[in-house]
């Protein structure tokens, strides 16, 4: 049933409204926090996840290796909406049954708690990176995803379509439409944060068929695409490696020459229409400076982008990444949106500035000074200089009034704000429109905003890490109801149980630790923040374990409805320095009871026969303590005493006598580090698989070994039928057959019915998707993986 947002009347009480929205809030010290994401540490986290650069050729190589497993596997691709069916025999030989995914969700949620706060009928999804409106049909709207590719609605938002299921990448980075022509459609590929794809794809028929990729130099990310509106042919892209221009309606591009003081390639941040032939662009001309400043610029052009002219406002301290937007009604006046370079501080806004004349100069509005204060001031927030929140880098977005070329709208990390200029246009008042848990008689919009739309009639979109926000009164209210139906949640995990064959949680970023509503593709959310490794009791279905980053795991014991620290005993819990920002949650799948769990921190692996109630360390001895890090580890079903660990760079260790000592695996032939995978043999604990996410094309990416880890053998390479090159996530084997094995990869699910010895692709209707984890019951009987932009899949008979 569809509801309409309505303001809460105050903060701190419970409501119960006509919509149906209802906000249980206390902020009582005495209750717990509410848990925010960690963009900056994520960043860091990625990096080393990978341990060598996703960079251009790998992303460029995975372009490739898509179109190849497209082609091959054409009868098993999914297809527009609807799964196109497949001729070919039954080719699924292990005794998982079933032939066709199914995504289960998540397409709505009806409880999203944080901490103490708790939010009632609100749905959201996937991280926007984009919002484009059909100006000549408002009731088409397109969505483009940090993970989950492009979704289009042609009924307002009650029903949405993925339309890029097959590219090879579903993380986008930016979004463009041919302001002549509403059917064509320019798609960046690559989200500017944690993205993997590369190129830019265009479609002529409104996304239903795509070009090949178009390669732009270097860059590996399009961050924002603008194509003029006095030619269409002309069409221009920001990058991390520079501005780009086509002449051609996006068939080839050239690096536009910026004489920005700096030999190396700008990272360029945001486009915008400045007038008829005109454009703004900004960057930062010295991006990887580590200290002093990135040295943020802005640059216009008069004539549709061929030259340019540097215009950059004079801000104390000087500017980082900046965000521009221009009035609709009179695009010469432009407003700025400046973060301070390098912030170690959440009072990161740099400042507000506009201009009246294309940015050829600019005025401050006195944004980011000390007696700056919103006209609603709350205990959380007072000033506008703290929303970016110390992430000026990650959640910036900026959008002009349509109408009135005074008022401008601009979000960061917890709130979106207005800000309405005075007369002279040298200040501004400053008013908190929305907060991300309802507090302080505002209404919700989830938090860390990255785009905003206006339709031709005024209705008002906004992106955030929580999905798509409809205003249809300029942000006095908002609905969330658009997230309906829209599966792009990014998940790192997935949990379910033959206790509770229906139950699935995840963990899922910036959206928490979420528990499935009983059969349908709800989800709802239990644990704020960042959610990463996640379970259910496979004898007790009503307990359940969720994490956050840092080691910290939580329990429940009624279904996931709460959740509880379970981290007793576990030192370095909620410790940067000495655990991972991904947290591992590894079940003995021997244990007849249910209770015996591992995770690991920096150095060593806990293990908790209590279900997470209190947990011991295993020995050390024989694992280094400098140039180490565990990565994750496994444990054999047939003996608890046999662990393994994955490790940096490109180790594997493992123990035979439950900790006690542990000794350095054979050497993995041709890997390139970035081991992440670990998987026994269910009844021979001496034949071992272990997988790697190495962006490395000609590196080993899966191996095998039958001798307990002492030597290893690869078994992804060609002639295999694996998609030799492409990173593994995850490998596990089958509980019911020992010679079927199954990869998760960043195309979707592999699987091996000779013991790794040859590959097919399993099931009909996956996209090529990054599967990041899978679950599979003990009668295997039922598969379910989660993906990282596509929500979670069940196989289906």
């Amino acid at each position: 049933m569809k509801h309409v947002r309505v303001t809460p009347i105050a903060a701190g009480l419970t409501l119960s409204l006509l919509s149906g929205f209802t906000l249980a809030q206390s902020m009582s010290a005495s209750r717990d926090a509410p848990e925010t994401d960690d963009a900056t540490a994520r960043r860091k986290a990625m990096e080393s996840f990978y341990e060598t650069p996703y960079d251009a050729k790998f992303k460029r190589f995975m372009n490739d290796a898509a179109a190849r497993e497209r082609s091959r596997w054409a009868r098993q691709m999914p297809v527009g909406t609807a799964f196109q069916p497949s001729t070919l025999p039954d080719q699924i030989l292990a005794p998982v049954p079933g032939n066709t995914w199914v995504n289960i969700g998540p397409t709505n949620a009806t409880v999203i708690k944080n901490g103490s706060s708790t939010l009632n009928n609100v749905a959201d999804s996937g991280r926007p990176v984009e919002i484009i409106v059909d100006p000549s049909n408002v009731n088409t709207i397109y969505l483009a995803t940090a993970g989950g590719g492009l979704w289009k609605t042609t009924d307002g938002g009650v029903s949405w379509q993925p339309k890029t299921e097959t590219l090879g990448s579903l993380s986008a980075g930016s979004l463009a439409m041919d302001p002549t022509n509403s059917q064509t459609l320019y798609l960046g590929l690559g989200d500017a944060f944690d993205g993997t794809g590369l190129g830019l794809v265009k479609s002529t028929n409104g996304g239903e068929t795509w070009s090949a990729p178009v390669y732009l130099g270097s860059a590996t990310q399009i961050r924002d695409l603008i194509v003029s509106a006095s030619n269409n042919q002309i069409v221009l892209a920001a990058t991390d490696a520079g501005l780009f221009r086509s002449t051609n309606g996006g068939s080839s591009f050239t690096q536009v020459s910026l004489s920005t003081g700096f030999a190396v390639a700008s990272s360029v941040w945001d486009l915008e229409n400045i007038g008829t032939g005109s454009f703004g662009v900004t960057l930062e001309a010295n991006p990887a400076a580590t200290s002093g400043t990135t040295s943020g610029q802005y640059w216009r052009s008069t004539d549709n982008g061929a030259t340019w002219t540097q215009s950059t406002p004079t801000v104390s301290g000087g500017i980082g990444r900046v965000s521009i937007a221009s009035a609709p009604s009179n695009r010469s006046i432009v407003y700025a949106m400046a973060a301070k370079p390098l912030a170690t501080t959440s009072s990161d806004l740099a400042d507000i500035l506009r201009s009246t004349n294309g940015g050829t100069t600019w005025t401050s509005l006195g944004a980011a000074k000390t007696a700056t204060r919103y006209s609603n001031t709350n205990t959380e927030s007072t000033k506008p200089v703290t929303i970016l929140n110390g992430q000026g880098w990650y959640n910036h977005m900026l959008i002009v009034h349509p109408t009135d070329s005074n008022t401008f709208f601009f979000g960061g990390s917890l709130l979106l704000a207005k800000g309405v200029t005075a007369t002279s246009g040298t200040s501004a008042t400053f008013t908190q429109m929305s907060n991300w848990l309802a507090q302080f008689s505002l209404p919700y919009v989830h938090a860390d905003m990255h785009a905003a739309a206006f339709a031709s009639n005024g209705t008002m979109y906004v992106g955030s890490d929580g999905g798509i926000f409809k205003s249809t009164n300029f942000g006095t209210s908002w609905t969330d109801d658009l997230n309906v139906g829209i599966a792009s949640h990014l998940i790192y995990s997935v949990g379910s149980s033959p206790a509770a064959p229906n139950a699935v949680i995840g963990g899922f970023q910036d959206n928490g630790t979420r528990v499935r509503s009983g059969t349908t593709s709800t989800f709802n959310q239990y644990i704020g923040g960042d959610g990463f490794g996640s379970h259910i009791h496979k004898v007790n279905g009503s307990q359940m374990l969720g994490s956050l980053y840092y080691a910290r795991i939580y329990k429940s014991t009624n279904g996931g409805t709460t959740f509880a620290t379970a981290s007793s005993g576990i030192t370095e819990s909620n410790n940067s320095a000495s655990a991972p920002f991904i947290t591992h949650i590894t079940a003995w799948d021997g244990d007849s009871t249910g209770n015996t769990v591992f995770t690991h921190v920096n150095l060593k692996v806990y293990k908790s026969t209590n279900y997470a109630t209190s947990w011991t360390a295993l020995g050390t001895t024989g694992l280094p303590t400098t140039s180490f890090v565990i990565r994750n580890v496994d444990v054999a079903q047939s003996n608890v005493n046999n662990v393994g660990i994955s490790a940096s760079g490109g180790r594997v260790y493992f123990t035979t006598n439950g900790g006690t000592s542990w000794t350095l695996g054979g050497t993995l032939p041709n890997n390139s580090s970035s081991i992440n995978s670990i998987a026994y043999d269910r009844t021979n604990p001496s034949t071992i698989y272990v997988a790697s996410v190495a962006p490395v094309a000609t590196a080993t990416h899966l191996w095998k070994s039958t001798n307990g880890g002492t030597t290893f053998t690869a078994i992804d390479g060609s002639g295999s039928g694996f998609p030799t090159g492409v990173p593994v996530n995850e490998v596990t084997t089958d509980p019911g057959a020992s010679n079927v094995v199954y990869a998760a990869t960043h195309l979707g699910v592999y699987k091996s019915t000779d013991s790794g010895a040859t590959w097919t692709r399993f099931g009909t209707g996956l996209p090529l998707v990054n599967t990041t984890d899978f679950y599979i019951s003990p009668a295997s009987d039922k598969m379910r993986v989660s993906t990282f932009g596509r929500g979670f899949w069940e196989l289906t008979p």
